[in-house]
């Protein structure tokens, strides 16, 4: 029986032809974004091309993609340990076990010549709409953590799922000549097959049993599969149509470019009419008035040459054909199209484009509209990194090892025992953002005195550890209210630095520790003398008051209401 027949080889050959829908939709992205060259076709005819025309292309679709993963990536990835009876050590050593695991993941596949875990994530969150990947975490034979998690493209990853889960999935690559004989040099000598030079198709088969992998349609490894489970990890982005009609598969977990996917090539299309217009201007077609243009003779082509000059008779002589009406068409359309495009993907504040001053509330508000793109996508890396997250924690836990991971120098120690009980692992992100901070800013300090400082910190600025910043702040007050406290403070400070120092550096940190003792010492004294502040504390200059960073809303020539000189809440960490 040919390899090709065996059932696992046609579950993937069915499940592709089944999912071509969204495969070629994923192909019609990956022209946008990798700028494929745009040509002209006639129209009723898109197989045939247009002839004589300046095909334009322009870099919409990667601009917008690039700028859209690096905001993704911008943003910051807080883990959280959610459960019931579980002490702060406990949920610290998880959230240090990820730190130390996703380190050595992105160490494994760097290695390996592949870009590294969080910029595969963002990507294809981004251009795919889906983000699979297959885990693999054991340990060798001297118990090190082999970190094997390897980054899949959602495009060649055909799968089943079922009531509990994935039955089973199939990721596809294209590997080189010297790569499969460097992994599988033993397998391809036992089966006897030979490899061309051009890239092979490989296609590695997992379900609750087994292990299959197939090259060029032929078996060449089979084994056991030691997990009792799939090891793949899929989250899908919820932006899409999830009716139950045919059509609506292509459109499940949709990438960024679904506003505008059709509408950038009409952009291209109108790009080439209007270049097409410009360079037609040198060689224009021509009108000749003449008595009985039926049966008079027309000349095969242009008489006139660059450059040079030509007598006719009054009112006869050649004109230009009358096309200002189909250019002025054409521009209003390209400004109507321009509108439609800029709705649907990000705006001139993300860009940098922005030729004007905003209010802080016209700020917030295009960072809601451009949260509206992101949101999903960043529950669609939270929803992946805990998937994975689970499954690698249930690898390690099952070798029943106690293993070091980390970086070099900084190594932790992990048991079993570490990662018992129940609970559930949760992402937060935050982007640190300088206009979203000025708006704010401008925001808090209109709200202070009518909110609570606390709404404010946690409401407004989204601070991570708000009630650790308030007793941050008010120590920081408190050293203001008191020098002692400050000195105090200063010179244990010092202290504690000597410690780490060479001889000389400890001498003269400890020096300047002993003079502000002394000097606490001398201000102790006068207030116990005096009842009162000492004379010589420094009172130090009142701090000025705040000037509001942006408006609160936009002021109209001359009739806005004057600018606020409240001072403005403390400057938080967003």
């Amino acid at each position: 029986m040919a390899d090709e027949s065996r059932k696992e080889y046609q579950l993937i050959t069915d499940k592709i032809a089944e999912m071509k829908p969204v495969f070629d939709r994923m192909d019609e992205d990956e022209k946008l974004y990798l700028l494929d060259p745009y040509t002209m076709k006639k129209l009723g005819n898109e197989s045939e091309k247009e002839k004589d025309v300046a095909n334009v292309t322009l870099n919409d679709p990667l601009l917008y993609a690039t700028k859209a993963i690096a905001i993704i990536g911008s943003y910051e990835r807080q883990p959280v340990i959610e459960g019931q009876d579980l002490s702060d050590k406990k949920t610290t050593k998880i959230e240090q076990f990820q730190n130390d695991i996703f380190y050595l993941i992105d160490e494994w596949l760097v290695k390996r010549g592949k870009g590294s875990l969080g910029a595969f994530i963002n990507e294809q969150v981004c251009i795919r709409g889906r983000i699979p990947a297959r885990s693999c975490v054991r340990l060798d034979e001297e118990g090190n953590v082999i970190p094997d998690v390897l980054s899949i493209d959602a495009r060649y990853f055909p799968y089943e799922a079922g009531e509990d889960g994935m039955i089973w999935g199939a990721g596809i690559y294209n590997r080189s000549k010297a790569q499969l004989e460097r992994t599988y040099k033993k397998e391809l000598e036992e089966r006897h097959i030979t490899l061309g030079n051009d890239l092979t198709e490989v296609r590695d088969f997992w379900n609750a049993e087994k292990e299959i992998v197939f090259i060029g349609g032929k078996i060449l490894k089979e084994q056991p599969n030691p997990y009792g489970y799939p090891p793949f990890i899929l989250s899908i982005c919820p932006i899409g149509c999830m009716f139950n009609t045919k059509d609506a598969l292509k459109h499940q977990g949709e990438s960024i470019f679904w506003p505008n996917r059709e509408l950038w090539k009409e952009k291209n299309r109108t790009a080439t009419v209007l270049q097409t217009l410009s360079v037609k201007a040198l060689t224009n077609a021509l009108q000749l008035e003449m008595e009985h243009p039926e049966t008079a003779t027309k000349p095969e082509e242009s008489p006139f040459a660059p450059d040079t000059v030509h007598a006719v008779e009054k009112g006869g002589g050649y004109r230009p054909m009358p096309i200002n009406d189909i250019k002025n068409a054409t521009r209003l359309f390209y400004s109507v199209l321009e509108a439609c495009l800029q709705r649907g993907e990000l705006t001139p504040l993300d860009y940098g484009t922005l030729a004007f001053p905003l209010s802080s509330v016209a700020i917030l508000n295009l960072i809601a509209a451009r949260n509206d793109i992101f949101a999903p996508r960043l529950s669609t890396i939270a929803e992946f990194c805990q998937s994975l997250t689970g499954m690698i924690i249930k690898q390690c836990v099952s070798s029943g090892k106690t293993i070091k991971l980390g970086r070099p120098g900084s190594q932790n120690t992990y048991s079993p025992s570490d990662f018992e009980g129940e609970y559930s692992i949760k992402y937060n992100f935050f982007l640190m953002s300088k206009e979203q901070t000025a708006a704010d800013a401008s925001l808090a300090a209109t709200l202070k005195g009518t909110v609570p400082d606390d709404y404010i910190r946690r409401e407004i600025f989204k601070v991570q550890d708000p009630d650790g910043m308030k007793v941050q702040l008010e120590s920081e007050q408190a050293e203001k209210l008191d020098e002692v406290l400050f000195l105090y403070r200063r010179a244990s400070s010092l202290i504690d630095v000597s410690e780490t120092k060479p001889e000389p550096e400890r001498t003269k940190k400890q020096t300047e520790a002993y003079i502000l003792a002394k000097r606490i010492v001398t201000i102790l004294k006068q207030r116990e003398g005096m009842g009162q502040l000492s004379p010589i504390e420094g009172k130090g200059e009142p701090e000025p008051k705040g000037k509001e960073l942006l408006p609160l809303f936009a002021q109209g020539g001359g009739a806005g209401r004057p600018k606020t000189e409240e001072a403005q809440g403390e400057q938080q960490e967003v």
